[in-house]
């Protein structure tokens, strides 16, 4: 039997604590709650966690105490539980190897996100007292206009320039979308009543349309599942951001904020809503849950340049995230899941991979439906493509990226690895 549980729990952090990107920022007031929400799934011989938090990103240790604190809470092995941080900018990025590097950031200043992971704890305990039977697995796909937009735009004399989130230059907003996955992915799971528990909804762009650094938010997809609860309320949505590492709203975004995430909220709620209306079901009594493992291919970095930038105001984050990362893990092996239902699959990877890299997975297995996340844990920063090392202009692959081109055909053979695997899994 398939059954599953759901839980929700908020995770705000208090006020005055920093804000995304920015080590050295401080929220000043709370504009809406940072959630967590979680499936447990369970066939009576596995059990699975997959969770989807309103932070901009957990690395390190931080990701491996919430992770065995979930495994501890829902009785199964850290193996079995995936923590994907949807990525806005105006929430936490937990990284407590690079804060050693600022005096100020000493332990005692996290002192909140202990009770955080208490929180997170009770709620999917107390989920275990709530499972339901699935009767079906459903999916659907919706094309959402006028969100995304590649940032890594090609200007005519063949240099790069970055259309980030809130893009004022006229030239960069008007050049094409460029390369993109236009389609939000829904997974839905019914319960036995005929009613729909749960819907996980899949988009690859970076989320936040209206970052300031002052403030904790979270953004368009936060707005997305307001809207969505009040549409469903019998149901949880929750979301998941693709592999949108170089891919931003900035083509469509405006200088007015409020705007912004009331119209880019709701362009994720109609596709979400679209999607629920239009399923395709299927009945399943159990689920595969494989992982794909390779050596992370680490560029050489200099300690001692990295320690040189941190007195460089503007290159002291990236140089302590760095550190942080060759502190942590110096060799760290790249983990990715894959989560099946029949010809309906999730994949869960960490660090923030290209857009091209979740289309070259739903190329893999066209008849099947894949669902990507990224950012299930940051450790592994940006993942460009092999060609865009070569390319003049971008940031990507000098600013928090360890890797270098080797990482594109490790992972694609990985890739291919891991669902060969899971096919002769689902056929016996």
């Amino acid at each position: 039997m398939l059954k599953l549980a759901i839980f929700k729990t908020d995770c705000t952090p208090p006020l005055k604590m920093p804000v995304g990107l920015n080590l050295h920022s401080q929220a000043q007031y709370i504009r809406d709650p940072l959630f967590m929400r979680g499936c447990i799934f369970d066939d009576c011989r596995k059990r699975v966690v997959i969770a989807s938090m309103d932070y901009a990103a957990l690395l390190h240790s931080a990701y491996e105490n919430l992770r065995s604190a979930l495994a501890s809470a829902t009785k199964t092995q850290a193996e079995n539980v995936v923590i994907h941080c949807i990525h806005q900018h105006d929430a936490p990025l937990m990284d407590f190897e690079a804060a050693e590097y600022f005096p100020r950031f000493n332990r005692q200043y996290f002192n909140w996100w202990d009770e955080i992971i208490k929180s997170v704890s009770v709620a999917a305990s107390a989920a275990l007292d709530s499972f339901q039977e699935i009767s079906a697995v459903g999916h659907a796909q919706n094309p959402v206009a006028e969100y995304a937009s590649n940032r890594r735009v090609t200007m005519p004399n063949e240099q790069l320039r970055t259309r980030l989130s809130r893009c004022g230059e006229n030239d960069l907003r008007d050049a094409p979308e460029g390369i993109i996955d236009p389609l939000l992915r829904t997974i839905c799971f019914k319960g036995i009543n005929d009613q729909i528990i749960t819907s996980l909804s899949f988009y690859a762009t970076h989320p936040q349309v209206a970052n300031t650094g002052d403030k904790f938010s979270a953004d368009a997809p936060g707005e997305a599942m307001r809207l969505a609860e009040l549409g469903n309320q019998n149901s949880m949505p929750i979301f998941f951001t693709g592999a949108g590492g170089n891919v931003t709203a900035g083509k469509y975004t405006s200088a007015d904020l409020e705007n912004n995430i009331q119209i880019f909220g709701k362009r994720l709620a109609d596709a979400i809503e679209h999607n629920l209306r239009n399923l395709t079901w299927e009945q399943i009594a159990e689920f595969s849950w494989q992982k794909q493992t390779f050596k992370f291919p680490v560029k050489e970095i200099s300690r001692d340049n990295l320690l040189k930038r941190l007195v460089v105001p503007r290159e002291s984050l990236t140089a302590a995230a760095l550190l942080g990362a060759m502190q942590f893990n110096p060799e760290p092996d790249y983990e990715m899941f894959l989560l099946t239902f029949g010809n309906t699959s999730m994949l869960f990877l960490p660090g923030e991979p290209f857009v091209e890299y979740q289309l070259y997975v739903n190329s893999i297995s066209p008849d099947k439906f894949i669902a990507v996340a990224a950012n299930c844990r940051d450790d592994f920063f940006y993942l460009p493509l092999s060609a865009s090392f070569a390319e003049k202009g971008g940031y990507e692959t000098e600013n928090f990226c360890r890797t270098d081109e080797r990482f594109e055909p490790l992972f694609k053979t990985a890739v291919n690895e891991l669902f060969s695997k899971t096919t002769i899994l689902t056929t016996k």
